[in-house]
C-alpha cells in the first residue's frame, strides 16, 4: 500500500529546518558598540569607572592633605611608597586568589571595603591628635592599596569570561581609555570639590562611587569562577600555584614576550613623564609650566590608538602590532633627543613651541598600539584557570617597572643629560622589537 504526503503542508508555514541563504546572514561586526551591548561587560566596566576615578580621587587628595599638615615633601613620598609597596609584593598572591574565587564576590568585596577605609580619613580629622599626624594617612593606604591588589588582577581576568575571542581587542581598548581619561578627569574634579564643598569632600565623593562600583558588580549574572572541578590537593598549595603561574609564563613565548614588552613599555612612558619638565626648560627652552604642550597631546594620541584598535583591530596580527609599535615608539625618542638641536643649528627655534605637540602626538599614538596589543595578547593566550595568577604576576613586574624610573631616570638625567637618556630609552625599545 502506497501512502502520499502533501508536501505542501509539510512546508507550512515555513521550511524550519532550512538552512539560510548566508547573504541573509547578518554577522555583527566587533566594535565600542557591540560590546557595550554586553550587559555584563557594561556593567563591571562602568564599574572601573566609578573605581578607578575614586582611586584618583583619593590620592591627589591625599596628597594635599598630607602636605598641608606635614609641609614637608618626604611625607609625600612616603604616602607614594605606602600606595605602591603592596603592589610589587602582593600582586602575584592576589592573581593565585583570583583564580581560586568567584572573581564577583572578590570584585564586590574589595570595592565595598575600600570605600569604608576611605571614611576613615575624614572621620579622623575630627579628632584633634589626628587633625595635626599623618602616620594614620599612611596605615590607611597601605591597606586601601593591598585590597585593590585583589581587585586588579580579577578585574582583569574577568574580561574573558563575558566578551568573545573577537572582542577582546576592543574591550581591552575600552579599559585602557578608561585608565587614561579618569586620570585626567579625577585632578581637576578633585581641586574644584576640595575648593567649592570643602576639604572633605572628595573623600566622601570617592567612597559613594567605591559603593556604586560593588552595586554594579553585585547586578553582574555571568559566572566568573574558572575553577568548577575539585581542586587536587597539590593545588592548595598557594606556592605552587605561584610557581604554576610564573612558569606558564616562561614556558610560553607569546605571553612571555607580551609581559616583557608591557613592563618595557611602562618603564619608558613614566621615564618620559619623569624627564618632562627637565626636556622642556633644558633642551626646548621652554617653561617647565609649559610641559602640558606634550603631555596633553601624548594622552590624546593614547586614546585615538585605543579607539582605533577598538574598532578596527581585529584585522591586525598582534605580533606584528607590537613589533611595530616597539620599533617607531623607539625611533620617535630617538628624534626627540636629536631634532631640537638640528632645528638650533637650522635656526629654526620657532619650530620649537610645535615640536612637543607634534611629537607628543605621536609617541603617545604609538605607545598605545604597543600597549593595547599586548594586554589582549596576555588575555587571549592564557588559559582561564591561570589567568588570575598570571595577571598578578604582571601587574608585580608592571609595578616594580614604575619605581624604576622614579629613582633612576631623574639621576641619570642629571648625570648624562636628558637627551642623552632619552635618546638611550629609544635605542631599548629598537633593539628589543628588531
Amino acid at each position: 500500500m502506497t501512502t502520499s504526503y502533501d508536501l505542501g503542508a509539510l512546508k507550512e508555514p515555513e521550511d524550519v529546518g532550512a538552512v539560510p541563504d548566508p547573504r541573509d546572514i547578518i554577522i555583527p561586526r566587533p566594535g565600542f558598540g557591540t560590546v557595550l551591548a554586553n550587559r555584563d561587560f557594561r556593567l563591571i566596566w562602568s564599574a572601573q569607572v566609578a573605581s578607578q576615578l575614586a582611586d584618583k580621587f583619593l590620592m591627589f587628595a591625599l596628597l594635599i592633605l598630607t602636605y598641608s599638615i606635614s609641609r614637608a615633601s618626604t611625607h609625600g613620598a612616603a604616602l607614594f611608597l605606602a600606595y605602591t609597596f603592596p603592589s610589587v609584593f602582593l600582586s602575584p598572591l592576589a592573581g593565585v586568589y583570583a583564580d581560586r574565587h568567584d572573581k564577583k564576590r572578590l570584585m564586590f568585596f574589595t570595592n565595598a571595603i575600600r570605600g569604608v577605609l576611605i571614611l576613615l580619613i575624614p572621620l579622623s580629622q575630627l579628632t584633634p591628635y589626628f587633625a595635626h599626624v599623618t602616620w594614620h594617612l599612611l596605615v590607611i593606604t597601605f591597606l586601601f592599596a593591598a585590597v585593590g591588589q585583589i581587585f586588579a588582577p580579577a578585574e582583569a581576568a574577568s574580561i574573558p569570561f563575558i566578551v568573545g575571542k573577537d572582542e577582546l581587542m576592543t574591550a581591552t581598548s575600552m579599559f585602557t581609555s578608561t585608565v587614561i581619561v579618569t586620570l585626567l578627569v579625577a585632578v581637576p574634579v578633585s581641586t574644584l570639590a576640595v575648593r567649592f564643598l570643602g576639604e572633605d569632600s572628595p573623600y566622601w565623593i570617592a567612597a559613594g562611587l567605591f559603593l556604586l562600583a560593588a552595586w554594579l558588580i553585585y547586578l553582574v549574572r555571568s559566572d566568573l569562577h574558572a575553577r568548577t572541578n575539585q581542586v587536587k590537593a597539590k593545588d592548595t598549595d598557594i606556592l605552587y600555584e605561584l610557581r604554576e603561574g610564573i612558569g606558564y609564563i616562561a614556558a610560553r613565548p607569546p605571553v612571555r614576550f607580551a609581559v616583557i614588552q608591557l613592563s618595557l613599555t611602562i618603564a619608558v612612558i613614566f621615564s618620559v613623564f619623569v624627564l618632562a619638565p627637565g626636556y622642556m626648560s633644558t633642551v626646548l627652552r621652554l617653561r617647565v609650566t609649559d610641559v602640558y604642550l606634550f603631555l596633553a597631546p601624548a594622552v590624546i594620541g593614547m586614546l585615538a590608538a585605543a579607539f582605533y584598535l577598538g574598532q578596527y583591530g581585529r584585522h591586525y596580527r598582534r605580533s606584528r602590532l607590537l613589533i611595530g609599535g616597539l620599533l617607531s615608539a623607539g625611533i620617535t625618542l630617538m628624534l626627540l633627543a636629536v631634532v631640537p638641536y638640528l632645528l638650533e643649528q637650522l635656526s629654526a627655534t620657532w619650530l620649537l613651541v610645535w615640536f612637543p605637540v607634534v611629537f607628543g602626538f605621536i609617541g603617545g599614538l604609538e605607545f598605545g598600539m604597543l600597549f593595547i596589543p599586548a594586554f589582549t595578547v596576555l588575555q587571549e593566550k592564557t588559559e582561564a584557570e591561570l589567568r588570575g595568577r598570571i595577571f598578578g604576576a604582571m601587574f608585580t613586574v608592571v609595578n616594580a617597572a614604575i619605581a624604576i624610573p622614579i629613582l633612576v631616570a631623574g639621576g641619570l638625567a642629571d648625570l648624562f643629560g636628558v637627551t642623552r637618556v632619552i635618546f638611550g630609552m629609544g635605542l631599548v625599545l629598537v633593539a628589543s622589537g628588531a
